[in-house]
């Protein structure tokens, strides 16, 4: 190619396959694909214990990773009382500091949105769903107080 040609600028020699390379290249990589469906195809034996045990490990990563926890039944359950009696939900739940701490936890593991602020009482504070949880240091560590409005 020569300084002012520039008719085709990308091609260049190196980079070319020959008419029979690549026919024959096809040809390869369909002969490949079919010895690939072949061999799935062709039974190796009984696989399954493994299948099982593979099985078993994706249910246990999944039960790591589960929504529901028992704090967050607990609140839900709370959150539903209230919404029985007075057909709305409620501004605040109070909640122990262990509580309070599973609950960050939950939040940074499903990559929820972790709002947490002080209120004007001192009491620190924290958005979950449709209320807000407050950290009350007179409750019990497992504790899940009474929902209530303020």
């Amino acid at each position: 190619m020569e300084a002012g040609d520039t008719s085709r600028p990308f091609l260049l020699e190196a980079d070319m396959l020959s008419r029979r390379e690549l026919i024959a290249g096809g040809a390869a990589a369909h002969m490949a694909r079919g010895d690939a469906a072949a061999a799935q195809r062709a039974p190796d034996g009984d696989n399954g214990p493994e299948l099982q045990s593979i099985r078993d490990v994706l249910e246990s990563i999944r039960g790591q990773h589960t929504v529901l926890t028992t704090e967050v039944i607990q609140l839900r359950d709370r959150q539903r009382q209230f919404f029985r009696l007075n057909q709305r939900f409620p501004e605040c739940i109070d909640v122990g500091i262990r509580i309070w701490e599973q609950m960050q936890d939950w939040h940074i593991r499903h990559l929820r949105p972790l709002n947490i602020n002080r209120a004007g009482d001192g009491r620190w504070q924290m958005d979950f769903i449709l209320s807000v949880i407050v950290l009350k240091h007179e409750l019990p560590e497992n504790e899940v107080g009474q929902p209530y409005d303020r």
